[in-house]
């Protein structure tokens, strides 16, 4: 499989961050051994355009961790599907048509982070969306950031995306979309409210931003969570 090395994104953490275009027509399942990364049962089973997209995340990954003088870099997967990053680091991992990234970091406290590509949703599904991504309560902030871009449901859905990923280790299940509420914007920052209880790390009323930037059809969003 080809994979390029691309700067479409701005790293606004102080992580490593990698981003790759990847060419899922030329993937096939050798492609693991090519790139020296541990084929998953569960993903053997799975289509090859997916198979292509997991593979090109765990090489952004493993690129990440290179960086940042990680012994052995290498992302395996636990049961609940969740990355299993190296003792002592921490990241995230997102992908994509065509395009993966991974962001990863030395974990010297309680860290979190989540990264999130999305192609832009199309009108009617922005439209069509917005009940099941929107809270009742957003729909203010949520008109505000449509006077800033121009597919803020892309944006808002990509940006719960990253700060689940960024919480998910405080929390340990899944929770859903309306447990995050926009309450403030500017043109390169979303602050969410947790509205409620998810763990003994992440109460109600935690504040907690996400980067957003959005270039052609794709927006990318970031998280970075640190417990006090």
């Amino acid at each position: 499989m080809q994979v390029i090395k691309s700067s479409v994104f701005k790293n606004h953490l102080p992580l490593e961050l990698v981003v790759l275009e990847f060419d899922a027509d030329s993937y096939e399942p050798q492609s693991f051994d090519l790139f020296n990364q541990p084929f998953p049962e569960r993903i053997k089973k799975a289509v090859l355009k997916r198979q292509a997209e997991y593979l090109a995340g765990r090489i952004c990954a493993t690129q990440a961790l290179t960086a940042l003088n990680i012994d052995n870099p290498i992302v395996h997967t636990a049961d609940d599907r969740v990355p299993i990053w190296p003792t002592e680091t921490f990241g995230s991992i997102t992908h994509t048509k065509g395009i993966a990234a991974a962001i990863a970091g030395i974990q010297d406290r309680a860290t979190g982070v989540g990264i999130d590509i999305e192609k832009l949703m199309k009108d009617s599904q922005e439209t069509k969306l917005q009940t099941h991504i929107l809270r009742d309560d957003e729909k203010t902030q949520f008109h505000e950031l449509g006077k800033q871009v121009t597919h803020p449901l892309s944006v808002i859905f990509s940006a719960k995306e990253s700060i689940y990923k960024a919480l998910y280790p405080f929390v340990k299940k899944y929770f859903g979309f309306d447990k995050a509420k926009l309450i403030a914007l500017n043109e390169t920052v979303l602050t969410f409210e947790i509205m409620h209880d998810l763990s003994k790390q992440v109460q109600i009323g935690l504040e907690v931003n996400v980067h957003y930037q959005l270039i052609d059809d794709l927006v990318f969003t970031q998280c970075l969570f640190t417990t006090t």
